[in-house]
């Protein structure tokens, strides 16, 4: 009996172990993750959050995610025009970021300014969080060389890292 209750012991802890915890999904409420919000047809803003000072990694699966949303709309690649790391802490809770920020299109009929609201950032009391927000633009066909990255290859390197 001993040795059943051994070896089933042995499994759970087994299976416990050999389990992999994620860091990339979606973000719950204000919690750890990804977020993004469309900015028009071709852009994004792409925020991850990771706890603690984990800039390096947090920038990578804010980029993973901007390469699956790249491929999810069918473009090739996608240019970051803009990109911030901040390491938020319980001493320094405002993460230096606008609450609001605005983007405008101009097409035949004239130019359009939409305004939309930055993700609330409120830091989860006593703990500090990295937090990576990338503005990207996403195309096909020959990618241009600066701040550019190819969308699949982008994807297959991260995703296969985690």
């Amino acid at each position: 009996m001993k040795i059943v209750f051994l070896c089933c012991l042995a499994l759970i802890i087994t299976a416990c172990a050999s389990t992999p915890h994620s860091s990339y999904r979606a973000a719950n409420g204000d919690g750890a993750g990804y977020k993004d919000i469309a900015l028009d047809n071709t852009s994004y803003r792409v925020q991850f959050k990771m706890r603690g000072n984990q800039r390096t990694a947090a920038g990578e699966y804010a980029l993973q995610r901007a390469a699956e949303l790249t491929l999810n709309a069918g473009y090739d690649w996608f240019i970051v025009s803009k990109e911030k790391r901040r390491l938020v802490n319980e001493e320094d809770n405002s993460p230096d970021l606008p609450e609001t920020f605005s983007t405008r299109r101009c097409g035949l009929l004239g130019c359009k300014t939409q305004t939309y609201r930055t993700p609330q950032l409120d830091a989860e009391s006593g703990e500090s969080y990295t937090l990576v927000l990338l503005d990207i633009h996403m195309g096909r066909g020959i990618r241009p060389e600066k701040n550019s990255y190819d969308a699949q290859e982008t994807w297959e390197r991260l995703s296969a890292k985690k």
